[in-house]
């Protein structure tokens, strides 16, 4: 009996032994790694993107436009109404001031034939300057008496009358047909008579029946 429990003892006393040295060894070759420290916490931020290579030359940006801040920025109130436009009014007859205006007098009214023809009681006293064709030049005391003409809207031809006393010279050179620039003082509102020459000036038209012969009886 004292065999084999001696036997055993010494088998149990191996087998610890053997234990023992196992972990000797082990910690001796094969140390354990230290336990991983917990990391401290950080938030986390998305990387930088990578700076631009230099490449030698400076973008110009002078002339770029210049975007103000939003709130540096005039603002329009949102109750302002738009800015009415004037309606265009139409346009009054050319009048320009006669070179030697007795007074009292108007100021010439130009471009108005047609609304003279039309009602020349209206245009009493005033000065006025239409384009007109020659018909004749008839000599008078004291001076010329001119027939010319007007034509109107739907060809209509109306007849004016003007006498000069000194301004035409003894010898005018008047064409039949052609047109002229006639300056005259209506006096009676009428266009038969009464009408005063002030200025005659060839305009360089001429109408199409025109003879090219001079309008001097």
């Amino acid at each position: 009996m004292n065999f084999f429990r001696l036997r055993i003892l010494n088998t149990l006393l191996l087998f610890l032994i053997g234990i023992v040295l196992g972990f000797i060894l082990k910690e001796k070759f094969y140390p354990a790694a230290p336990p991983a420290s917990k990391p401290a916490y950080s938030q986390s931020y998305p990387a930088p993107a990578p700076a631009a290579a230099p490449t030698g030359q400076e973008e110009d940006l002078t002339d770029e436009p210049y975007l103000a801040p939003e709130e540096d920025r005039p603002r329009r109130a949102k109750d302002e109404p738009p800015q009415a436009q004037e309606d265009p009014q139409p346009e009054p007859a050319v009048i320009e001031a006669a070179e030697e205006k007795p007074a009292g007098r108007q100021a010439v009214l130009k471009g108005g034939e047609a609304a003279f023809f039309a009602a020349p009681e209206r245009f009493e006293g005033r000065d006025l300057e239409m384009d007109l064709q020659m018909i004749t030049a008839r000599k008078a005391r004291p001076g010329w008496r001119l027939n010319l003409v007007y034509t109107g809207p739907a060809k209509k031809i109306d007849y004016l009358y003007v006498d000069d006393a000194e301004l035409l010279g003894d010898k005018p050179d008047l064409r039949i047909g052609f047109v002229y620039k006639v300056r005259f003082y209506c006096g009676k509102g009428r266009a038969d008579s009464g009408n005063t020459l002030a200025a005659i000036s060839p305009t360089g038209a001429k109408a199409e029946w025109a003879t090219g012969l001079s309008a001097v009886e």
